[in-house]
């Protein structure tokens, strides 16, 4: 196919211009206003100036711009040849750039099928936590990209992957399934492993503080039942005095009433077999039950300390109660 050859020749233009009498003329027209002081008398003269001013700045400017607009039209004649022959190429371009295009897409999609043949095979086993997605790398598609190199980026991102799964499913601990999943969301082992040491503190927190609030609590319980054992002996120890109490009171109340007896005139000597003291359980029997009125047969339940017993026996039998003594 012959080169075509684009051959431009730019002839320069010049455009002729007084610039060395103008710009004297005006530097000595210029000059005539510095230091000029206009005042109401010759404020007319100021309007005038300034209007003649004005007007040469004008001209100025529509000479520039006159003298651009014949400058450019060879330019603009020009352009538009150009952007003819720019729109011819347009269309050859299009059709060899569609054909690249299509190769290229051709050998990037075998190239695609072949990266994930090799990602099937070296990381297969790590998908769920390696997803293909998560470590393709669109450059790997160039052709200056070799499959050599890419095999070895893949199995470099499988081994790592392997073995931060491994090391946290060895922490044996019940935030590995959580942990687990921060990786595979981050492919960060470093933030997996500190959740689970954070929560491993927290559990261990929380245990001590159960630790610590059963201890309180079973000290709390042995403290009670301390207490209610006290409370059933001081209970147990004012019922005895109780009964003591009202044992001497009955035998005071008793030995009152014999007296008393004894005391009025015309008494029957035989009532005082009332008072006789039984020597056993044998006598009780033979003397009880007394058929006058006066006689009443009651049980009482003493407790108390051998000493404690022994006086209130001395007691009963220095009143001349009949008593039977019963071991518990």
């Amino acid at each position: 196919m012959n080169e075509l050859t684009l051959r431009v020749k730019q002839n320069p233009g010049t455009i002729e211009l007084n610039f060395a009498e103008l710009n004297q003329q005006m530097d000595e027209k210029l000059a005539e206003y510095k230091g000029t002081v206009f005042t109401e008398e010759t404020k007319d003269i100021a309007k005038r100036e300034l209007a003649s001013l004005r007007k040469l700045k004008k001209d100025v400017d529509t000479a520039r711009t006159a003298a651009k607009k014949e400058w450019m039209k060879p330019y603009e004649t020009f352009e538009k040849e150009m952007k003819k022959l720019s729109a011819k190429v347009d269309e050859p371009i299009g059709l060899i750039d569609g054909q690249v295009k299509e190769f290229e897409e051709k050998r990037r999609n075998e190239k695609r099928v072949e990266i994930r043949k090799a990602y099937d095979e070296l990381a297969g086993d790590i998908e769920e936590y390696l997803p293909f997605a998560r470590i393709y790398d669109n450059r790997w598609e160039n052709a200056t990209v070799s499959m050599k190199s890419i095999r070895e980026s893949i199995e470099s991102s499988a081994d790592s992957a392997r073995i931060a799964v491994e090391t946290i499913r060895g922490m044996q601990s019940e935030a590995v399934a959580d942990a687990l999943t921060i990786y595979k969301d981050s492919m960060d082992m470093a933030k997996a492993i500190a959740y689970i040491n954070n929560y491993e503190r927290q559990r261990a927190e929380i245990m001590r503080r159960e630790e610590e609030r059963r201890r309180l609590e079973e000290e709390r319980r042995h403290q009670a039942e301390i207490e209610c054992v006290k409370a059933e002996e001081r209970e147990a120890a004012a019922r005895e005095e109780r009964i003591r109490k009202e044992a001497e009171e009955a035998a005071i109340e008793k030995q009152r009433l014999e007296q008393q007896a004894l005391a009025e005139p015309g008494k029957d000597p035989e009532v005082q077999s009332d008072m006789t003291v039984c020597e056993s359980a044998e006598d009780a029997e033979d003397l009880l039950p007394f058929t006058t009125p006066e006689t009443v047969t009651v049980l009482y339940k003493i407790v108390g300390t051998p000493e404690e017993l022994e006086r209130v026996e001395e007691t009963l039998a220095g009143m001349g109660i009949c008593f039977e003594r019963k071991e518990s």
